[in-house]
């Protein structure tokens, strides 16, 4: 992961694919990277760093609070915080849907996550301040401007509702360190970008 879309797009990316890709090497050796740059006293840095030869435990301990197959410890879905349900694919779910489209985006039909699963969101985040970036080097300031407002948008409406529920069931629930020090820097990440 290199640093061409800027710090904002660079974390977006390091976050979201995590959370797609748990044991991967190159999300770790991303995350590592991004927090080499941004927060080189973070205590994830260093519980990143004991995965670096195999981080298959890491996979395990995100699927076992949320993906399955039991019973989800936290549940990565917009819509179960907001709505108060234990449903997914609620009226929250369509309106996330509704952001992507703005820019283009769809969820893939074989991709069996909805609109509003937390990996998704971080990756619409990581596309928009990508797209944005591609504007400022194209001078397109007004472009990018709307770009970075559909994020802070985004955020305020969506993610930032529900970012902190979600984290504080991460660090309740997950028997590795890592996965306890990353929702600290998500949190931490995403409140930053909230607006009163």
């Amino acid at each position: 992961m290199t640093n061409q879309y800027g710090p904002m797009a660079t974390a977006y990316f390091a976050f979201k694919s995590m959370i797609f890709f748990p044991s991967q090497a190159e999300a770790l050796n991303g995350l590592i990277a991004y927090l080499e740059s941004s927060n080189p006293q973070s205590p994830l840095l260093v519980e990143a760093k004991q995965f670096i030869d195999d981080a298959s435990e890491l996979e395990f301990d995100f699927n076992r609070m949320c993906i399955g197959p039991y019973k989800l410890l936290v549940a990565p879905y917009e819509g179960i915080y907001r709505s108060g349900n234990h449903v997914i694919n609620t009226d929250e779910t369509v309106e996330v849907a509704d952001f992507y489209q703005q820019i283009g985006l769809v969820i893939d039909d074989k991709f069996n996550e909805p609109a509003d699963f937390i990996g998704n969101e971080l990756e619409f985040l990581y596309c928009v301040h990508a797209l944005a970036s591609e504007q400022r080097q194209a001078d397109n300031l007004e472009a990018a401007n709307e770009l970075d407002a559909m994020a802070d948008e985004f955020v305020n409406k969506h993610l930032g509702v529900w970012i902190n529920p979600f984290c504080e069931g991460i660090k309740q629930h997950a028997k590795q360190a890592f996965w306890r020090e990353f929702a600290n820097e998500l949190q931490l990440f995403i409140t930053k970008q909230l607006h009163e």
